[in-house]
Parts: C-alpha cells; sequence; structure tokens
C-alpha cells in the first residue's frame, strides 16, 4: 500500500513523542479512534474529507487540528511538513476539546512548530 503522508511525532527535551505520552493516558477506546483517523490521514494525505483535518486554527496560518470523536473530543494539533509540505506532517500537541476551547492551546502547538524549525532533530517518525 501507498502512503499518501509521511507522519511523524514531536519530541519533547527528552526525546520523548509528546503523542505517545498523551495517547497513553487515553482510554482503549480514544486510542483506537485516533489511530483509525491517524491511519485515514496517513493514507488519503491532505485530499482526505475536509471535516477531518481542520485548519489553519490559529494566527500563524500552519496549525491544523485532527477532529476525533471518541469519549472525549480528541483534538490532536499537528502542522503540515515543517520540511516538506506535500508529503509530510507532523504532529506537535495532543489536545482535547471541552466546551468548545482546546486544552491546551494551539499557541502550545505553535511553540513547539517554531521549536522544531530550529532543530529538526525534535521529531520522529510516528510509531505504529
Amino acid at each position: 500500500m501507498i502512503m499518501a503522508l509521511s507522519v511523524y511525532d514531536f519530541v519533547d527535551k527528552d526525546g520523548r513523542s509528546v503523542i505517545a505520552l498523551w495517547r497513553d493516558g487515553l482510554t482503549k477506546r480514544s486510542q483506537a479512534q485516533f489511530d483509525l483517523k491517524l491511519h485515514m490521514l496517513r493514507v488519503s494525505g491532505w485530499d482526505l474529507c475536509p471535516q477531518l483535518v481542520v485548519g489553519p486554527i490559529n494566527k500563524t496560518g500552519h496549525i491544523y487540528k485532527l477532529k476525533v470523536y471518541a469519549d472525549v473530543m480528541l483534538r490532536p494539533m499537528l502542522c503540515k511538513g515543517p520540511f516538506d509540505m506535500n508529503s509530510e506532517c507532523t504532529f506537535l500537541i495532543g489536545a482535547k476539546e471541552v466546551q468548545g476551547r482546546l486544552i491546551p492551546g494551539p499557541d502550545k502547538a505553535a511553540e513547539n512548530r517554531n521549536i522544531l524549525l530550529a532543530d529538526r532533530t525534535r521529531r520522529v517518525p510516528h510509531a505504529w
């Protein structure tokens, strides 16, 4: 099977995937829903149904959210690229939507993206 996108995870200063840490704190059902949507994104790329990946959601124009309906409203935030905008995406932070608010907010995702732009070693391929 040909994959449309390469998927990466931002890593914290200790080299741990922020998405893996976030996912580990979810229920099994929520993990399964997240994994399914992530697989859809990887296979279909940016052309998949427009309601799955929404954005850009902040003023910089680079942060998107993946909409996952599970036990809670999961909204992990990602960016296109940032090094190859057409064939890769990088998950920057795990988030949930609570009463219409993203927790944590997109500012933290933008901060992580800026860190990554300054240091390419701050991401790893997503572990499937």
